[in-house]
């Protein structure tokens, strides 16, 4: 077997990306409703951080989700430039089911590895996270 370049890591690792993205369409909003069923009330300002979406493609979401009843939105108190977030019973219901969802999709994606192969991809994924966060990205541009 011939040695492994960084462009192949790459392309591989591109490859595995936008399987799981494309796999995982409609599931954004999902993992909002999660992060409000666990944390409870957010900021929008407190979610763009946690996920990393642009503003306006949360914004979008975020009016979909209102419009279907799953969240409430209202102006914050304290900095009214941003709104407070929360979950309606009916998002309530839809996050418990989405978490459900999530650990079964989870399972799915990583049933081929052992127990040990699942510690090494989580050490050296969570090796490359903070040097990949600190690269400049072309999503900045396109959000700003």
């Amino acid at each position: 077997m011939e040695p492994m370049n960084d462009l192949t890591l790459l392309q591989t690792f591109h490859r595995c990306s936008h399987l799981l993205h494309a796999n995982g369409k409609g599931h954004g909003q999902e993992r909002i409703l999660i992060l409000l069923l666990e944390r409870g009330p957010l900021t929008q300002r407190e979610l763009i951080d946690l996920t990393g979406r642009c503003s306006a493609t949360l914004s979008e979401q975020l009016e979909n989700m209102e419009k279907s009843g799953q969240i409430t939105r209202a102006r914050n108190e304290q900095d009214r430039r941003n709104v407070d977030l929360a979950l309606t019973e009916s998002g309530r219901e839809a996050a418990k089911k989405a978490k459900v969802s999530r650990i079964a999709r989870a399972g799915t994606l990583f049933s081929v590895l052992d127990p040990s192969e699942k510690e090494q991809l989580l050490h050296l994924l969570e090796k490359l996270l903070p040097a990949w966060e600190n690269l400049p990205s072309e999503r900045e541009e396109h959000c700003t």
